[in-house]
């Protein structure tokens, strides 16, 4: 027998457990004053990374790079779930101290910027969905 878990959608999710947290972002306010920012940035760039999608660019380096990650808040000091995402365009990053919700949004974020890049691609990258347009990817579409 095989078993599955029934993943609920990021907005029945936020619905119950509330919305992500900004708590980096390159272009907009955040919920965390901006002096912490480095300590946050420290945190999160140094959590366990449980799920990762990466676009390599052609010298080989991440170009854009969406991480699932466990991490300690510097604040409260208790274990939250970030959203990490990077691109030679930008970052910004979402936490949650619920697993589920911030999985969720970690699997829309991987879906939305392939729904709408934010780096120019070539054609091929999207000949197989996120199968070819990640170099990195544990996410089905």
């Amino acid at each position: 027998m095989n078993a599955a878990l029934a993943v609920r959608p990021l907005e029945e999710l936020t619905e119950q457990y509330g919305p992500m947290r900004t708590v980096l972002h390159c272009a907009e306010p955040t919920a965390v004053p901006e002096q912490q920012h480095p300590t946050y940035v420290f945190n999160i760039l140094g959590g366990e990374t449980l799920r990762e999608s990466v676009i390599h660019g052609e010298d080989g380096t991440a170009d854009l790079f969406v991480r699932f990650v466990r991490y300690i808040d510097p604040v409260s000091l208790c274990e939250r779930f970030a959203v990490d995402y990077w691109s030679v365009n930008g970052f910004w990053a979402t936490d949650h101290v619920h697993r589920a919700v911030a999985e969720a949004a970690y699997e829309d974020a991987v879906r939305a910027e392939f729904a709408k890049p934010t780096l120019t691609l070539s054609l091929a990258r999207f000949a197989r969905g996120l199968a070819s347009f990640y170099d990195v990817t544990d996410v089905r579409f």
